[in-house]
């Protein structure tokens, strides 16, 4: 009779169970007090501690708030209206905001302080701090389109009208008034995007103005960026207006006018305002390069490819060299 030496030994084939003990991670695993997890959150706590945080923040900004931040809203009104000072209303969000409220201290601050920059009654001129203080005024962001033309209107005491066909001329309106020549414009008409409004407001501020630079440098900058993005903009007739303000046309410009699309008017006012100047000054060469390569090759590229702009382009700049290179 065969011993049990004598069995083959069984495996059994499958997963085996050990004991914890047994594990490979069982000494790496946590202790279990400190997997247990809160398995409810006390909303009442919560909200406690977010007011009272409100609270601390609130007690905080009141700490640090200034005695004039401090005071009531017609308070600050009075005080707004009667220093005349555009810049009290952004040293601070709160002044700010309890400035920004009243519609009647806007009007009552934009009479004050444009008066002094219009047709005075006596003759004198205004000072360099009025002419200041009334571009700051114009450069508020309160100061709009249609508020503008309703100050206008009550100004020139025109009654409103039920539609738009029968609105009044501003910039006659404007005009009667008499601003003084070295008022400002607000710089932030300058800058896109441009828009019906914005167009209409640069028209009446700029319509007496033949070079800006004379009136203050810096202008003239922020200008032609305004220029180069209403040409981008296919915009001709605000390129119309910064070039009637004494800005002058070069490659550049030209360069950036056929690259982006090549706006008939637009280019031909380019082209006719360098012209212009030419015979002004009576130089023999203009600003612009007519044998510019880069313009050359758009207008070559586009009449290849059937694009009409690319034939009116090479007739255009033709044209204008016969006029500067008379034939012999």
């Amino acid at each position: 009779m065969a011993t049990s030496d004598e069995f083959t030994p069984l495996r059994i084939r499958g997963k085996r169970r050990g004991a914890p003990s047994e594990k490979w991670n069982a000494g790496k695993r946590r202790r279990p007090e400190l997997q247990k997890r809160q398995t409810s959150v006390d909303t009442t706590k919560v909200a406690e501690s977010r007011s009272a945080k409100l609270r601390l923040r609130k007690s905080r900004q009141s700490d640090n708030d200034s005695p004039l931040e401090t005071l009531p809203a017609e308070v600050l009104q009075e005080i707004f209206e009667f220093g005349g000072n555009v810049d009290l209303a952004v040293v601070s969000r709160q002044l700010a905001a309890k400035l920004s409220k009243s519609h009647h201290l806007q009007y009552e601050l934009t009479t004050r302080l444009l008066e002094p920059v219009l047709d005075s009654a006596d003759g004198s001129e205004p000072s360099a701090a009025e002419l200041h203080a009334a571009t700051r005024l114009l450069d508020s962001r309160f100061m709009t389109w249609r508020f503008f033309t309703t100050w206008l209107r009550r100004q020139t005491n025109v009654a409103p009208t039920g539609t738009s066909d029968d609105e009044p001329n501003w910039n006659e309106l404007w005009t009667a008034l008499r601003p003084d020549p070295a008022l400002l414009p607000p710089r932030k008409l300058f800058l896109p995007p441009f828009t019906t409004d914005k167009v209409s407001f640069m028209s009446l501020l700029l319509q007496n103005v033949n070079d800006i630079t004379l009136l203050d440098a810096s202008y003239g900058d922020i200008a032609y960026e305004g220029l180069v993005a209403a040409i981008q903009s296919d915009m001709p007739d605000l390129v119309f207006l910064f070039l009637g303000v004494g800005l002058n046309s070069d490659t550049e410009l030209l360069r950036t006018a056929v690259e982006a699309g090549c706006n008939q008017e637009i280019v031909q006012m380019l082209v006719d305002s360098d012209a212009a100047r030419q015979r002004a000054a009576g130089r023999s060469k203009g600003e612009v390069d007519l044998l510019d390569p880069a313009i050359w090759a758009w207008a070559e590229h586009a009449r290849k490819h059937g694009n009409d702009r690319g034939e009116w382009l090479i007739s255009c700049l033709q044209t204008r060299q016969r006029k500067v290179v008379p034939s012999r």
